[in-house]
């Protein structure tokens, strides 16, 4: 009877109104039917209030589930949040629902759908965090309000998490380091499948290239910190798990897509250098979800998201890459061969540059691919599958032209701290092109049944990553000595740490010099690596819920494969260069002089004698293959009260490796290749303590013991040379060679934290510390050198004596801060203090580092959001900021290279135009921070300064 009355009722279209509010009673509901005016009887039913609404307006209206005890208003309300309808008049014996007003609804619909999304999201991850057995830091991502440009990553996301470093490509972060641990040493997972990388160019590297994982393909990202034998025993730094999107995150259809336009501030040499298609221009990009769920019960569900990009990024560069060290007399301590800063041999204290040397960078980027995802969840089974796919691909075609002066050191006149006047010694130019390309694809697929007790999820995969490249250069010289033209000088400033040339004492000299080819080379590159993945889970009573005795165990099966394959073209050089080269009418940013550059699109290529003897050597000493096999099985016990909950474990971490090695006698590769065996097996203990103490307060408490594997090439590769733009020490290639005897690390690790949770889990306050004490760290010895005319960076992976790494670190996440006039802020603020040691060996001595590689100080990262109603949106800045940090140990400490300092602020804005049409607007890199690269002992000298000025993004969204 209730409902008919219900439902005729509303024909009246009336409106009752209580001469003064009732409180409403409270009941406890259970309603799930999407049906509305089910639901409403089924209210009626419970409250015994009559409910009159329009049955035009209620039709075809799905209702929201409500579970729980809550009172009798706030219940109606949540029946019908996310639908045209409100609760209009309500008096605790009769509700009327209407419509919402046009105009108000128009005003507000997106503010407020971003306000459930947002606090929904956060609000989920703040919960996960607060539920998890472990620590963990999450982030969740909204199609509407996500930044890091059109092209947002997973990358972009995880920087804003305590304790996270990003760790650059250009202007966008690449990989994460997580509390000052290698990226090397993160084991990072989709759905819990490990992820294929082939690291940077080929390099066999375990860090993934998030970077190349889309915001979009994700839901959630977590980043957990402590471990216990449920998880991968390969990681000391963190484990990465992405959460893939599903058709069941949302209600029904779904939709949303984007267009947007790019434009970079810095034009660069491109137009001026003789090399089309790279010249700045307005940029595009558009991207798009679609997701639904069908069935006869809404059983299943998919989801497909697309995504296109093509923009150019330029940039130029600065390099002074070493230095050289006087006495008081102005003469070379220790020799010109031997040049070294030794106090005792009556060094003066100041540093002179070795080289002065410019970049222009011209480089453009597509990225192109999707993703698609099936699930099935029947009703009341307890089960449920899903499969999905995904294909991204990035594509660089970029163009180095390298122009640089190379200083001689008998003697130096005038030196000040910040000035100088020395020999000019050789005259250089240098050219590269490149033709990246990166396809990162997977198959991943999940079987899964649960009961109110057990749940068992079986998980499979198979990912795969491919990188080629195909880059052609040619360098040059000119000896002023040889060509009677010395001596030439050349006067040098430093400011900000930083050596620029400022004067050359004839620079009709300069452009009167013959150049000659000393190197023409092309290669290419071809490098793949494949990771099967099986998975089966078991746990029974563990959850927030449950209580008494519990356990989990598992089994998991991974191989690794990843072959590198380089072709090298060493042709004769030698030959005059005068036909090839051109004085551009372009002046490198901070130079005050012009050198000629190649103009490679002249080059001959056919005309060239190949080298037959290098090409082949080149060849067989850069290939490298590598295979793995991990077996892995845990087992963990769980016991929970009402407050408490110790999970104690052990995983035992057997791993078998075998590589294929190039063989080589007195310096030349035999064309054989010799296999390399081993293997180890480790059992992984932990101990975890949870406590939940009044006022929401949790204490958590653990040791574990994790292992770091050797990277692949670290162990098959016997040398490879690479020149591209992401080099270290500033020099313009690097040397790499392998080491089949490393040992794995072996790593303690020791956490505490307490988080206080307040504002109904919308915010929390958390402060964590860890302790973790490394033996047979592993560290990559540099060494500089002169190979075929080039700076070249050679390096090496060692054993550690030990390592140790400790530190703090502090969050705030406070959601929905309430200002005047209808504002909200959303601030977000973490900071990490560390402090590392490593010992380690070179042929000069043994040393002791007072940081790990790749472990800054501290780092701060921060993020605002202040929502404005009355412009329909946001305005949100993003912050962090990371100081000097040191990347790779030298055999002589002076060489010790690193990263600058680099401080990097965002702003972005949105505003809705309809209720379905969104325009947002950001602005990278709002300060033009330089990311620079620093040498020394104390990484107290800048030898590499990038820039690649702003990127403005203008997005169209429509959902």
């Amino acid at each position: 009877m209730r409902r008919s009355r219900a439902l005729v009722s509303g024909l009246l279209l009336g409106t009752m109104i209580s001469p003064a509010p009732v409180l409403a009673a409270t009941h406890d509901f259970d309603i799930a039917t999407p049906s509305l005016p089910a639901a409403l009887a089924l209210y009626e039913k419970a409250t015994g209030i009559g409910v009159i609404a329009n049955a035009r307006d209620t039709g075809g209206i799905r209702a929201h589930v409500i579970k729980g005890v809550m009172d009798d208003r706030a219940a109606l309300a949540a029946l019908l949040a996310g639908s045209p309808l409100v609760v209009g008049t309500f008096d605790g014996r009769s509700a009327v629902i209407r419509r919402k007003p046009d105009a108000p609804a128009r005003a507000v619909r997106h503010v407020r759908d971003d306000e459930y999304l947002d606090v929904v999201g956060r609000r989920s991850v703040v919960t996960r965090k607060r539920n998890s057995d472990v620590l963990v830091d999450s982030i969740a991502y909204n199609d509407t309000s996500s930044l890091g440009g059109g092209a947002a990553s997973v990358a972009d996301l995880l920087v804003l998490l305590p304790g996270v470093t990003g760790i650059q490509d250009g202007d966008e972060p690449r990989y994460v380091s997580v509390r000052g641990i290698s990226p090397d040493l993160n084991q990072t997972t989709l759905n819990g499948i490990t992820l294929a990388t082939i690291g940077d160019n080929g390099g066999g590297t375990r860090r993934v290239n998030l970077q190349n994982i889309p915001g979009e393909l994700t839901g959630e990202d977590d980043i957990y910190k402590t471990f216990t034998a449920e998880q991968d025993g390969g990681a000391i730094g963190a484990v990465i798990d992405m959460t893939p999107r599903s058709a069941f995150d949302y209600k029904g259809l779904y939709k949303y897509f984007t267009a947007y336009g790019v434009y970079n501030t810095y034009k660069g040499a491109a137009g001026v250098d003789r090399i089309p298609g790279q010249a700045g221009h307005l940029a595009q990009g558009a991207k798009g979800v679609l997701s639904d769920r069908f069935g006869r019960n809404g059983e299943f569900g998919v989801i497909v998201s697309v995504r296109y990009q093509n923009r150019v990024r330029n940039s130029y560069k600065n390099w002074q890459t070493d230095s050289y060290f006087y006495d008081g007399h102005g003469l070379p301590v220790g020799g010109e061969s031997n040049n070294i800063p030794s106090r005792a041999l009556g060094w003066n204290g100041l540093e002179a540059p070795q080289d002065i040397e410019y970049g222009n960078y011209s480089n453009s980027i597509t990225n192109l691919g999707g993703s698609g995802r099936l699930d099935w969840r029947p009703g009341g089974s307890g089960v449920q599958a899903s499969l999905m796919g995904y294909t991204y691909e990035r594509w660089e075609h970029s163009a180095m032209n390298h122009t640089y002066l190379l200083l001689d050191n008998p003697q130096i006149w005038d030196q000040t701290p910040t000035s100088g006047r020395e020999l000019i010694y050789r005259s250089a130019s240098y050219i590269r092109r490149d033709r990246w390309q990166t396809d990162s694809s997977g198959v991943l697929g999940d079987l899964g049944w649960h009961d109110a007790l057990s749940a068992l999820k079986l998980r499979v995969g198979y990912t795969w990553e491919d990188y080629r490249n195909y880059q052609p250069r040619l360098t040059a010289y000119a000896y002023p000595k040889k060509q009677g033209l010395y001596p030439l000088y050349a006067d040098y400033e430093v400011n900000d740490d930083f050596a620029s040339m400022t004067g050359v004492s004839d620079p009709g000299k300069l452009r009167a010099m013959k150049y000659n080819l000393s190197q023409i080379q092309r290669y290419h590159d071809n490098a793949r690596e494949g990771v099967t993945n099986v998975r089966l889970d078991y746990t029974r009573n563990i959850g927030p819920r449950a209580r008494g005795f519990g356990l989990a165990a598992g089994f998991e099966w991974r191989t690794l494969n990843v072959t590198d394959r380089m072709e090298y073209e060493d042709y004769v050089a030698g030959a005059d260069a005068s036909a090839y080269m051109y004085f551009p009418n372009f002046l490198p940013p901070g130079s005050r002089y012009t050198l000629p550059w190649i103009d490679m699109g002249k080059f001959p290529w056919s005309a060239q004698k190949l080298d037959v003897v290098a090409s082949r050597n080149d060849s067989l000493e850069s290939f490298y293959r590598y295979r793995e096999q991990l077996i892995d099985g845990y087992l963990s016990l769980h016991y929970k009260w009402r407050d408490s909950l110790l999970i104690a474990g052990v995983r035992a971490d057997s791993v078998s490796f075998n590589s294929l090695l190039p063989q080589v006698s007195n310096g030349n590769a035999t064309g054989t290749l010799g296999t390399n065996r081993g293997g180890y097996l480790h059992p992984l203990p932990s101990v975890t303590f949870v406590h939940d103490f009044p006022y929401d307060i949790k204490l958590r408490a653990s040791y574990s013991q994790s292992v770091g594997r050797p990277m692949p090439s670290q162990i098959a590769q016997v040398q490879k040379m690479t020149c591209g733009d992401d080099e270290r020490g500033g020099t313009e290639c690097t040397l790499s060679r392998g080491n089949p005897n490393l040992q794995p690390r072996r790593a303690q690790n020791f956490d505490a934290s307490v988080e206080k949770y307040f504002n109904h889990n919308h915010g929390v306050a958390s402060v964590a510390y860890f302790d973790k004490m490394i033996k047979h760290d592993i560290y990559t010895l540099l060494d500089h050198e002169m190979i075929n005319g080039m700076p070249t960076s050679v390096t090496e992976p060692l054993n550690a004596t030990n390592s140790s790494l400790m530190g703090v670190e502090g969050s705030v996440v406070e959601e929905g801060l309430r200002g005047p006039f209808g504002q909200r802020f959303d601030v977000s603020v973490n900071g990490t203090w560390m402090h590392g040691s490593m010992i380690y060996a070179s042929s000069s001595g043994s040393y002791t580092l007072h940081q790990l590689p790749d472990q800054p100080n501290y780092i701060f990262n921060g993020a605002v959001t202040w929502r404005v109603p009355q412009m329909r949106g946001a305005v949100r800045a993003t912050l962090s900021y990371t100081p000097k940090y040191l990347t790779d140990p030298a055999s002589q400490p002076w060489e010790n290279v690193g990263y600058g300092e680099l401080a990097s602020l965002d702003l972005a804005a949105w505003n809705d135009i309809t209720d379905h049409v969104r325009l947002k607007y950001e602005v990278d890199n709002l300060v033009g921070a330089h990311r620079t690269y620093v040498q020394g002992t104390d990484l107290q000298r800048i030898n590499e300064k990038d820039y690649y000025g702003r990127s403005i993004y203008f997005q169209v969204v429509v959902d």
